[in-house]
This record gives structure tokens, C-alpha cells and sequence, in this order.
């Protein structure tokens, strides 16, 4: 069984640390990173893979994917910003 998320943060995700300095501001950044779950911007049927990674066990997907047992086969962790502080502070 697999569940609908991206693999790995596209070349445009929000949350990586090569994104575009200022893009979202500081208050759209940080209502994203407390949503408990991210649709990517892209392919709008798909979870994430940035936010998943940013927020970890904070994402109700990532939650959900553990509790049934499904590996989401996440990949690119260093890519995305460490800390959802520095990722705020990038897009402020």
C-alpha cells in the first residue's frame, strides 16, 4: 500500500534552502509550517515531501503513514531548512 505524497522536495518547494529568498514572507511561511498537513503547489493531489520533512512527526500525514505502517520513502532531508526558524527567516 502507498499513499499520495511526492518522494522528494521539487525544484520550486518552498522549504528548501535554495528557494527564493522572500518569496512567501514571513507570515504566509509560518501559517504553511503550522498547517498539520501541505499539499505540494504543484501536483495538488500529492502531500509535501518538503513539508513532511520540515515538520516530521508534526504532519498529520507523516503521523498517518506510521500509524498504518507505510514507509513514505522520503528522501532530500538536506535540501529543506533544518528548522522551521531559519525557514521563516529565509522568506521574511
Amino acid at each position: 500500500m502507498s499513499l499520495p505524497n511526492i518522494k522528494r522536495p521539487c525544484s520550486d518547494c518552498p522549504f528548501r534552502k535554495d528557494s527564493l529568498k522572500g518569496w512567501l514572507g514571513e507570515q504566509r511561511m509560518t501559517e504553511i509550517l503550522d498547517h498539520r498537513a501541505f499539499v505540494c503547489h504543484k501536483k495538488t493531489d500529492k502531500q509535501c515531501a518538503g513539508h513532511m520533512l520540515i515538520n516530521g512527526h508534526n504532519n498529520d500525514f507523516v503521523r498517518l503513514a506510521n500509524n498504518l505502517g507505510i514507509e513514505l520513502e522520503l528522501s532530500g532531508k538536506e535540501l529543506v531548512f533544518e528548522t522551521k526558524k531559519e525557514c521563516i527567516s529565509h522568506h521574511s
